[in-house]
């Protein structure tokens, strides 16, 4: 899995998978962690003595749009495609990086069919870290579910139309971890070391959270099963929560975004660490967690 440099350092190849579903905000993320590692790099920044990589069209379309002022258009449904990027950290270790994107809907069709193709179960097996993207905002939770119940039957009894009550977030969330932990061979006798497991809060401007807190607590009074669930789940020190927004702000198909076209997207887009305080605007910092270059 690992070559040499020139330099006869050896280059780590470290595989992630990205977990999001629709609009959890994987395409912004992955098209501004592109932009910071090229022009504003912070712990990992790319390896140019290898040359650009050249399958980074994606990321590109994507930091194209936001320099124009304008959200970029999600991923299809039925994409995937994989890019190679080759990085360094702040060590000088060498770093190829793979970087997956893929539609949302894949990861709501495996929760809704309880099914995974053999690709994701062969990368799921072969990560080594997990990103795990939740729009907090767009989770929905039910505090009172039996009344929630009786409300969805009364409407339907007066519509004659069967309606299916939409999964509490917290037990959705937890059914879809075991089944992936399940699919990737991670049984839950004692608790994991590998893969590392990166909660990123995305979208975290819409939340209004103090910046001091840390995201963990976000987390657990938003959707205090989930994580009860990943404490109890990984071992102290490899699961993180952090905030991110990596806009900074909505931004529309439609916008322009004056502050974007000025300054560029590389200087928006911020992120809360898991001890809290001061945001941060190297959106690297959860990979080089993952890959254990802090």
């Amino acid at each position: 899995m690992s070559h040499l440099l020139h330099t006869g350092a050896p280059v780590r190849t470290p595989e992630l998978v990205i977990l999001g579903g629709p609009n959890s905000g994987k395409t912004h993320y992955a098209g501004q962690l592109y932009g910071r590692i090229r022009r504003r790099p912070g712990l990992l920044r790319l390896r140019h003595e290898q040359g650009t990589p050249s399958n980074l069209a994606a990321l590109e379309e994507v930091l194209r749009c936001l320099e124009e002022g304008h959200a970029a258009s999600h991923t299809s449904a039925d994409a995937w495609a994989e890019v190679l990027l080759p990085l360094v950290d702040e060590r000088g270790n060498a770093i190829d990086l793979r970087w997956p994107d893929y539609g949302g809907e894949q990861l709501r069709s495996v929760f809704e069919s309880r099914a995974v193709s053999d690709a994701w179960r062969l990368r799921l097996t072969k990560a080594d870290g997990w990103i795990l993207l939740i729009r907090l905002k767009s989770e929905p939770t039910y505090p009172d579910a039996f009344e929630e119940l009786k409300k969805s039957k009364e409407k339907a009894s007066s519509s004659n139309t069967a309606r299916a009550v939409s999964w509490d977030a917290n037990a959705r969330w937890v059914e879809l971890l075991q089944i992936l932990l399940h699919v990737a061979g991670l049984g839950q006798l004692s608790r994991l070391q590998r893969p590392r497991l990166a909660v990123l809060l995305s979208c975290y401007d819409e939340l209004g959270a103090a910046p001091q807190q840390p995201p963990r607590e976000v987390l657990n009074e938003t959707l205090p099963l989930m994580s009860s669930f990943i404490e109890s789940t990984w071992a102290p020190g490899e699961a993180s929560i952090w905030g991110l927004s990596s806009l900074g702000c909505l931004l529309e198909p439609n916008s322009e975004n004056a502050t974007f076209i000025d300054e560029g997207p590389e200087h928006q887009g911020w992120l809360v660490p898991p001890e809290g305080g001061t945001s941060d605007t190297d959106l690297t910092r959860p990979l080089a967690w993952l890959v254990g270059s802090r």
